[in-house]
């Protein structure tokens, strides 16, 4: 069996650009480390795949630290390298001729005057707070029932939840560090329901085996197919190699 934990990232500064964690974030980090030490079964072989942002991979870093501290030198669990992974990434959006995390394109929406362009009229109606609204998940409300051009939709997301976890070695547990989005379109479209926005370090948890995978989120758990083939709308290179140049037409 092959298990897959997405993780959210711990509390950041903000969402006005790519940032790390507080110190409130990096003690989730800590806790959740320490669960994970505890519920690894002997003899596991951990992976951890993360997000590049800044929060994802500080999130990542020291999960891995408190899990070879609490491990200890005798572990026979082996904890693999940090590995980024842009099919973890955060929310895209379309900026400049490419997909962009979203919340470093917001630093160049801030920092706009005068006229508005198209692209910042569609970022004002995911987000203007940046702060405290935006750590609460009011973006994401929104992002899961709107209909746009610029921002990656959560079908699209959830199926690159899916390359990712496809793509992760058999027999192998991946701590995958990632994103409240991702986790909720991707448990969404799983359990046929929104189903909120994940807390900090929360998980889903993803249980493979075979072409079956169980699925489990919060009290909620559901057995679905891995997907096998994608939808002639979206495009392999974008879910599986990371593309983000956007095509000309």
């Amino acid at each position: 069996m092959t298990r897959v934990l997405l993780i959210r990232h711990g509390e950041t500064h903000g969402y006005h650009d790519d940032v790390g964690l507080t110190e409130q974030g990096e003690a989730q980090a800590r806790a959740k480390g320490k669960e994970l030490a505890a519920a690894l079964p002997p003899g596991a072989r951990v992976t951890m795949p993360h997000a590049p942002t800044a929060r994802g991979t500080a999130t990542a870093v020291t999960l891995r630290e408190v899990l070879l501290a609490e491990l200890g030198p005798g572990t026979d669990v082996t904890v693999g390298e940090l590995v980024p992974d842009a099919r973890f990434d955060s929310l895209q959006f379309l900026y400049a001729g490419e997909a962009r995390e979203s919340s470093g394109v917001a630093k160049h929406r801030i920092g706009l005057e005068g006229e508005r362009p198209d692209w910042a009229r569609a970022f004002d109606r995911f987000d203007t707070d940046f702060g405290a609204g935006s750590k609460a998940g009011g973006p994401i409300d929104r992002w899961m029932v709107a209909t746009d051009l610029h921002f990656e939709p959560p079908q699209v997301i959830a199926y690159r939840a899916w390359a990712g976890i496809r793509a992760q070695a058999a027999g192998t547990v991946a701590l995958a560090s990632s994103h409240s989005a991702l986790l909720r379109a991707f448990a969404s479209a799983a359990l046929g329901h929104d189903v909120g926005e994940p807390r900090n370090l929360e998980h889903v948890d993803v249980e493979l085996h075979g072409d079956r995978a169980t699925v489990t989120y919060r009290d909620e758990s559901t057995e679905v197919d891995v997907p096998t083939v994608v939808p002639p709308w979206l495009d392999p290179s974008y879910l599986d190699a990371g593309e983000r140049t956007a095509h000309r037409w």
